[in-house]
């Protein structure tokens, strides 16, 4: 059974303060390029979609003597950067200029995912015991497709999976089976969530370490893991799992046998 605990966003209003939304005003030299599911980020004049960015540059195309400077946000993958910036060079020269490209993503059976596009994490390495990744996130990604909210921020719940899928990850390169074994499957059995900073569509990093937390058996290995996420220099939210690294066969043969035990027990009487 996993805990659930968590903690909304201080709100200290230390850094924010109400703006009247002027399309008047000039936009910034530098924009970050995010994906059309955070396109309420761009009443911010430091985002835009694609979309917006290609509109707005037909109206009013870019000064070679100033040119526009763009890096990819959250919600813009390889493919879509590549096209962008490739579309934008043909058409306007060095008057636009990217800068930086969107996280690779870690393969998805590595995060034990179907689809591709619900992967969450990229650029993911192991330094000893410690762990760390960017937060990959597509525009087509389940959690952002059916999140109902349409605020500027990266939902909480896409930050826990995200925290969930580096844990997973890092499980399979720390802990190494024996040879001709198959990776160790991470099981959580416990989890706090705690969120003080609200996550906008801006690169972020995500850092993890793992503790032993009793002795290792044969088919698997006691942990606690931290997961910090990163942003813009401050601490956003952190996360903590209690798990074990199974040996795969096992933790399949324990799910087997209380499968059959709970339909028994489910069984209507005769």
């Amino acid at each position: 059974m996993t805990d659930h605990q968590t903690h909304s966003p201080s709100e200290t209003y230390d850094d924010e303060s109400p703006r009247q939304d002027d399309e008047s005003l000039p936009r910034p030299p530098h924009q970050w390029v995010v994906g059309e599911s955070f396109q309420h980020a761009s009443v911010q004049p430091d985002f835009t979609t694609a979309a917006q960015l290609r509109d707005r540059l037909r109206r009013q195309p870019p000064d070679q003597d100033s040119p526009l400077r763009i890096r990819p946000g959250l919600g813009v993958d390889d493919t879509e950067w590549s096209d962008l910036t490739s579309e934008l060079l043909k058409t306007y020269g060095t008057a636009v200029l990217p800068e930086g490209r969107p996280p690779t993503a870690v393969p998805r059976h590595s995060v034990l995912k179907h689809s591709r596009d619900n992967v969450l994490i990229g650029d993911a390495h192991v330094e000893g015991d410690a762990f760390q990744a960017q937060l990959a996130v597509v525009n087509d990604t389940e959690m952002l497709r059916d999140h109902t909210a349409d605020q500027q921020h990266v939902p909480g719940m896409l930050l826990i999976e995200a925290s969930i899928q580096l844990v997973t990850w890092a499980v399979s390169e720390i802990w190494l089976p024996p040879a001709g074994h198959p990776p160790y499957y991470a099981v959580m059995h416990a989890s706090a969530f705690e969120f003080s900073r609200f996550v906008f569509p801006l690169p972020t990093r995500l850092t993890g370490t793992f503790t032993r937390t009793g002795p290792v058996e044969d088919d698997k290995i006691p942990l606690s893991a931290e997961v910090l996420v990163h942003q813009a220099g401050q601490d956003c939210s952190r996360v903590c799992i209690d798990l074990h690294a199974f040996r795969p066969a096992l933790v399949f043969a324990i799910e087997d046998g209380q499968a059959r035990r709970t339909l028994l027990r489910a069984a209507p009487a005769a």
